[in-house]
């Protein structure tokens, strides 16, 4: 069974999609597309309804943009059709993503793996620090499947199962943060985050010129003091919940595992 795949782009950006659907289009995958949402368009019921001013007040440290708004919403969209759907998982795609020559081995070697997984990144640092890695089985040669240390910020190109999306929706909604941060805080939804090494996707050219807009900055002072007590909290959190992951024992015992150092 092939994997859907939903690529989120705005309307007004049309060479983004062309260039995805090239690309797309040379590995033979279909793909829907996902109109993204202009956080600017919002209404304020509607920006009311996706987003908890309150919590973001109280619990991060700078008020989020209409276009980080709309991202999340975006990818809310998306895992709100795969919940609904019939397809174990799907490829999520943003539009400013390059895909490189091995990903549809990937798809295919991780459609074999045991259900036990809820997400797996497929873009990331050049350089990840895993913890433990589990050798994809054929025809995915090289790749193998990572348990990260620290996950990191990009959502550019995921797969999500089902089940994973269903938690996202119940732990996100309203959200107070931008996804990339809430999806590092993965213990607080339950969701099962891996990733791939080698990545079977990079960042494009497109990724270094953002579409959503840019922040206003303000109270330099005080969002400094704010991010670094909550980079502290997060690193405490991640730390104990890796702890309570490696007494769990190996979720993948038919996979060749190699614990890293």
């Amino acid at each position: 069974m092939t994997a859907p795949v939903y690529l989120i782009n705005l309307p007004r950006d049309t060479q983004r999609l062309a260039v995805m659907r090239q690309q797309l289009q040379a590995q033979h995958l279909p793909f829907e597309w996902v109109q993204a949402v202009y956080g600017k368009d919002l209404s304020e019921a509607q920006r009311a309804a996706l987003y908890d001013a309150r919590a973001n007040a109280a619990r991060y440290h700078q008020v989020m943009t209409p276009g980080e708004i709309g991202c999340y919403a975006s990818h809310l969209n998306v895992w709100q059709r795969i919940a609904e759907g019939s397809a174990p998982f799907a490829l999520v795609l943003e539009d400013d993503v390059e895909l490189l020559p091995q990903l549809p081995a990937v798809l295919q070697s991780v459609a074999a793996l045991p259900p036990r997984w809820d997400m797996i990144k497929l873009v990331g640092r050049e350089r990840e620090k895993p913890w433990q890695r589990w050798t994809l089985p054929s025809p995915a040669a090289g790749t193998a499947l990572i348990r990260y240390r620290r996950p990191p910020s990009l959502t550019g190109a995921y797969l999500v199962s089902r089940e994973g999306a269903a938690k996202l929706l119940a732990a996100h909604k309203p959200f107070y943060r931008p996804i990339d941060v809430d999806l590092r805080h993965w213990w607080c939804s339950g969701l099962r985050l891996y990733g791939l090494s080698p990545y079977p996707i990079s960042l494009g050219e497109e990724s270094f010129v953002s579409s959503i807009g840019q922040r206003e900055l303000g109270h330099w002072w005080s969002r400094r003091w704010r991010k670094a007590r909550g980079q502290w909290a997060y690193n405490f959190r991640n730390a104990w919940a890796n702890l309570q992951l490696s007494r769990q024992g190996d979720p993948f015992p038919e996979l060749k595992n190699n614990h890293e150092a």
